[in-house]
Parts: C-alpha cells; sequence; structure tokens
C-alpha cells in the first residue's frame, strides 16, 4: 500500500477515492464479509481468514459479477458497453478455443476494458440492458457522483472499513448479481448478509457526514429473463442485523487479543431439526 494512504489511515474517519480493490482488502479494519462469515461460521472460519486464506475461493459467478461492476462502474464515468467489452477475436485463440498462448497474450497486453468471451457478452449486454431499462435503477446510476470509495472509521471501540458501489449526494447503494427468483431473493439476502451490509455501511456513511437513510439495494439476475429489481431490506432486520455486528466484533477482537479461536471444549450431542426426527412404534411381539 502506497505510505501515503497508509498515513492517511492513521486518522479516522477518512475516505479515501479510487483505492484499488487490492489495497483496500490489505488495509486494516474489520470488512462486513469477515464479520458476517464470523457471526455465521464461528472461530474456525475466523481462525482461517486471520491466517490470511480466503474463505470463498473465486468462482464463475464471483467472477462474473466483478465484470458486471466493472461495466456499470465505466458506465456511471460516462463510458459506453461498447467501449469497455473486449472480445477476442477467434484468430488470437488456442486451437481448443482457449484464451491462452502467445497470439492470444499479445493481443490481451494491448486489450483495455472487460476481456470476455462471446457468449459471456451476451449475458453481460443482457444485464446492462435489464438494469438500465428499470427506472429506480437508472435513476441511482445517474444520480451517483462517486465510485471506488473507501472509507475507514470507529465503530464502537472497533476499525471497520467498507466500500460502497456507489454513492450519490444523499445515499449510499449497493449492486448485487444474483441467480435467484424474486421470490426466494429474502434467502440470498440472509445468506450473504446483506442486512449487515446495510447497517454496516451506513454507519460508514454516516461517519463522514451522511445523514442517516435506508440502502437500496439493486439486484441483477444473472440468468435469464436477466431481470432487474431494487429492493430495500425492512428497518427492523437491519436493527437486528446491527446488534449482532456489534456483538461480532467484541467476539472477533477478543478472539484476536486471547489467540483463542475454539468455540466448544467438550463432546456436545448433535441437533436435529424436527422434520428430521422419526418415530415408529415398537412391532408387536407375539
Amino acid at each position: 500500500m502506497p505510505s501515503h494512504v497508509s498515513n492517511t489511515l492513521d486518522t479516522l474517519p477518512c475516505k479515501i477515492v479510487g483505492m484499488s480493490n487490492a489495497d483496500y482488502r490489505a488495509a486494516d479494519g474489520f470488512s462486513r464479509s469477515y464479520l458476517h462469515a464470523v457471526a455465521t461460521q464461528g472461530g474456525d472460519a475466523q481462525r482461517w481468514m486471520d491466517l490470511g486464506h480466503p474463505l470463498v475461493p473465486p468462482s464463475g459467478s464471483l467472477q462474473l459479477g466483478t465484470l458486471f461492476d466493472t461495466l456499470i462502474e465505466g458506465i456511471i464515468g460516462g463510458r459506453s458497453v461498447d467501449d469497455m467489452i473486449c472480445v477476442p477475436p477467434t484468430s488470437v485463440l488456442a486451437k481448443d478455443g482457449s484464451r491462452r498462448g502467445k497470439a492470444y497474450d499479445e493481443w490481451a497486453s494491448n486489450a483495455s476494458g472487460v476481456v470476455c468471451s462471446q457468449d459471456t457478452e451476451f449475458k453481460l449486454r443482457s444485464m446492462v440492458d435489464s438494469m438500465m431499462s428499470c427506472p429506480p435503477a437508472r435513476r441511482l446510476v445517474e444520480d451517483t457522483s462517486e465510485t471506488q470509495v473507501s472509507v475507514f472509521f470507529n465503530c464502537g471501540r472497533h476499525r471497520v472499513k467498507v466500500r460502497p458501489d456507489g454513492c450519490t449526494p444523499l445515499i449510499w447503494w449497493d449492486l448485487k448479481t444474483t441467480s435467484s427468483r424474486w421470490d426466494s431473493i429474502h434467502r440470498s439476502v440472509v445468506d450473504y448478509g446483506y442486512a449487515e451490509q446495510e447497517w454496516l455501511y451506513v454507519e460508514g456513511a454516516k461517519a463522514i457526514g451522511y445523514d442517516h437513510h435506508r440502502m437500496p439495494f439493486v439486484f441483477v439476475q444473472t440468468m435469464p429473463p436477466h431481470g432487474t429489481r431494487v429492493f430495500y431490506i425492512p428497518e427492523e432486520t437491519v436493527r437486528s442485523a446491527g446488534t449482532r455486528m456489534l456483538n461480532t466484533m467484541e467476539l472477533a477482537s477478543l478472539r484476536i487479543s486471547s489467540n483463542c479461536y475454539e468455540d466448544v471444549d467438550e463432546i456436545t450431542e448433535m441437533t436435529f431439526p424436527r422434520w428430521a426426527i422419526k418415530t415408529e412404534d415398537p412391532l408387536e411381539v407375539l
């Protein structure tokens, strides 16, 4: 991390625009994804992450989401999709169609933007068209004044970092790609800790001068029909998530300071859900 950035981070709260994802990840502070993992998976997950290992390895869906984020960020900055998408011509691909070899490497070194296959290009264009055709999502894009904003602040006694996808003069918002149908999107909100994210991010926004606000989430489907919806998470759910985050920070800090990550020190009895418990009447012995 550049030294001037490190020096800036000594004074909290601080806001840095244009900080790379790599520098943000390397900077000190509890992130939402870290706290959510600790809250849901306990000391084993925290120890693994504290050793420097990623809890979730890169996947195709994560890579697609990253490419889509890059496109939307570029659109906010005034660029067009045509300017940003780069599909390698067949002439630079290997015989099996893969993106490897000297010809491809030379082409890729001169490519600027989102490099992807034709199939991925179609999917990304469909997702962009869907999002920009959704009135509330389009308004958020048009109202956005800043991207690549990293904020570091104290939450209670703990150093925390947040990085919203979009900042308007009045609110922050976040972009999510999803493979869920709309009638089950709440499961993704729970599984990935989006209520926790809203609470933590709004606290970060308030730390640099924003008023308290609800944070909208723009969801874009990665599978047909590539629909877009903008949702608020219920306020009571967010408040409960905030309490959970504060408790998790305390527990995570205690584990770090004591270097004790074990959640149990004895044999425990396994818990079964009610539906999995089957009872049968004993057979009558003649």
